[in-house]
């Protein structure tokens, strides 16, 4: 995003952020945050975390050429990805721990700012912490800035004692931050009480979880996210899609996008641009360029297109869920022009939840990058976490069920809507794409795209509608009526049949019947010429959907209704991994996915054999070594008391 308010995050680090006389001056402090902001937008952390780290799951994989590293979980001490993220995060800590130090020997920076300083410190050290201890599972912890080559030499502590200084340096930023709140900054970039304190939720889940299994942060977790409500700053957009629609349109939505990280563009060639990926690289692929007076036009925006949804994802969502169409494409691109997918096109979809359509038309034609910002926390996350909280520590109460409802409730129409299009006959001899009438069923909204294939009528469900009480009647094509005049070549459906009209004139009140050859013009008006049958489809209904979880249900029971809501809401934004790793599932999610990708499981075909090579590469490399990565070979040359981790 590119808005004034943020300008703190734009200003360039400075080479002397580390000197131990810089910290005097609120720029000065600035500059060093800025510092300390910057590798969440760098390569590591921003780019190709995006891109490949985090995305092999059970939401997607990885579909390119190029099928090493995390993003196939064919991971390496030798692997660049991942000793990127260990020296982004580390260099990051190093920032913190001298912005830290320095603020101790400010003399001239009011409390105030000392305070704000210290806490956005204590929390982003925390933060990469969280990171590294995700990853990497025991590492070596730096709590003072370091001061020579031999500072490297530490032994690796244990997960769990990583985890408790990360909650400690975030319990502390909450105190410190205690004025910082998203409506007195007005942006979501920068750390506030409610990102610390939606975090610490997060971290806590984490630590209570597999492999670490500190189960009394379970009552820690509730604690905070409790807090994080009562604050009564926050509340659910409306709108599920709008949230990702202003992304990117570089706006805020400060009530339910807590905390994220931000991009910015100012024009090709800039000094000033902090641009990311952010629905670039991962997207439903767009990369037609048509030329408008010998200009490249991208008219949606250039998306390569390097991830693929896996259709169990797809077929999660429950009727009326307005999350599936938007997080998931229902369409492709071909040569620039959009074409959507029938219901049984599940391997062919992409991601679809930042779609560069909505970016202004500068950014848009900028092929590798843009300004969309990437959400780190929002608040439906929160109520999540809430709800899994508290079933853990009480079991499914009252308090666990309206915070995951009043999610599903934001997501799921709450009438029945037209589930699927039953084609009882496709017609043949259709020369042209007919037109789409509905009538009745009492509902609004139904939207079906024709198209025609060999003569015969596909329809693609593009928009489900709301509000039916009854299946609406689709009628496909003209339909005969008297007392009409037909040109030559019209295409006419009368019931069962479709004729072209051979020679034109207006219809009498005698409708053509014929099952072969020619009407007579003088019993029909214009003539009627038998094509074959005619296309007929039913819309059929969804049962009513249930919108708000049963009260009867048990703690595990609402576990996985937990987990599967999770998987349907915060899809592909980077918490799907670790979220299986903390629930002890991730291996046996993964090897699950086999049965889908080789057309065992029902309602899912068989991948196609050019996906299925991409689709199964994750699935057959993981195993149980794989819940932490290595360590990367540089450190372990250059740290003698450190160990590798188990299986590489």
């Amino acid at each position: 995003m590119s808005l004034s308010c943020q300008s703190f995050l734009d200003i360039k680090p400075e080479d002397s952020l580390t000197t131990s006389s810089y910290y005097q001056t609120k720029q000065q402090i600035n500059n060093a945050l800025t510092a300390l902001y910057a590798p969440l937008k760098g390569t590591a952390l921003g780019e190709n975390y995006l891109i490949r780290v985090i995305a092999p799951s059970d939401e997607g994989y990885y579909f390119s050429k190029v099928r090493i590293g995390p993003a196939t979980i064919s991971n390496s001490a030798d692997d660049s990805d991942i000793y990127q993220v260990w020296q982004a995060c580390y260099v990051a800590i190093n920032y913190a721990n001298n912005l830290l130090e320095g603020l101790e020997k400010s003399s001239t920076l009011d409390i105030t700012t000392q305070n704000h300083a210290r806490g956005e410190a204590k929390f982003l050290r925390g933060y990469y912490y969280f990171l590294l201890a995700q990853w990497f599972g025991d590492v070596p912890l730096h709590l003072d800035a370091s001061k020579n080559a031999n500072d490297g030499i530490r032994e690796r502590k244990p997960v769990k004692e990583v985890y408790d200084q990360i909650i400690k340096d975030m319990t502390e930023a909450d105190s410190l931050l205690e004025d910082q709140t998203l409506i007195r900054i007005g942006y979501a970039e920068r750390v506030t009480k409610s990102a610390v304190e939606g975090i610490l939720a997060r971290v806590c889940l984490y630590a209570a979880g597999e492999p670490v299994n500190d189960t009394k942060r379970y009552k820690d977790a509730l604690f905070w996210a409790k807090k994080l409500i009562a604050s009564g700053e926050h509340a659910l957009n409306s709108d599920f899609r709008q949230i990702f629609i202003n992304h990117s349109q570089d706006k805020y939505d400060l009530k339910e996008s807590i905390w994220e990280v931000g991009y910015s563009f100012v024009g090709s060639g800039s000094s000033q641009n902090a641009s990311g990926v952010v629905g670039v690289y991962a997207g439903v692929a767009q990369t037609y360029t048509p030329m408008v007076n010998g200009v490249v036009s991208y008219d949606s925006g250039y998306v390569y297109g390097y991830e693929k949804v896996h259709p169990r994802l797809y077929n999660i969502y429950e009727a009326g869920d307005v999350r599936r169409d938007w997080t998931i494409g229902n369409y492709n691109y071909n040569n620039g022009i959009r074409t959507y997918l029938s219901p049984t096109q599940l391997w062919e979809r992409m991601p679809a939840k930042w779609r560069r359509e909505y970016e202004s038309a500068q950014i848009r034609s900028e092929q590798r990058s843009n300004s969309t910002n990437f959400p780190l926390l929002r608040y439906s996350d929160v109520l999540l976490m809430l709800a899994e909280a508290e079933n853990e520590v009480n079991g499914p109460t009252d308090l666990a069920y309206e915070a995951i409802n009043q999610v599903r409730r934001r997501a799921i129409i709450p009438t029945k809507v037209v589930n699927t299009l039953l084609m009882t006959n496709q017609g043949s001899g259709y020369t042209s794409v007919p037109s789409i009438t509905i009538t009745g069923g009492g509902g609004i909204g139904l939207s079906i795209l024709p198209t025609v294939v060999s003569g015969r009528v596909h329809l693609i469900l593009r928009n489900q509608g709301n509000s039916y009480t009854s299946s609406p009647t689709i009628s496909i094509g003209n339909q005969w009526q008297n007392n009409t005049y037909y040109s030559a070549g019209t295409q006419v459906a009368v019931a069962s049949r479709l004729y072209n009209v051979t020679l034109a004139g207006t219809s009498t009140n005698t409708a053509p019947s014929n099952g072969s050859g020619s009407s007579s013009a003088a019993t029909t008006g214009a003539v009627f010429t038998y094509v074959g049958p005619s296309a007929q489809v039913i819309a059929i209904l969804s049962n009513q959907p249930t919108v708000e979880l049963p009260m009867n249900f048990s703690k595990s029971t609402f576990r996985k209704a937990i987990q599967d809501e999770r998987y349907r809401e915060l899809a592909f934004e980077g918490l799907r991994f670790a979220d299986l790793r903390r629930w002890g599932i991730l291996v046996s999610t993964f090897k699950s996915l086999a049965n889908d990708i080789n057309g065992n499981s029902l309602s899912i075909p068989v991948a196609p054999v050019n996906l299925a090579v991409e689709a199964l590469g994750p699935v057959n490399n993981i195993s149980a070594r794989d819940i932490f990565w290595p360590i990367p070979i540089r450190d372990l040359i250059l740290n003698p008391k450190m160990a590798q981790n188990v299986g590489f």
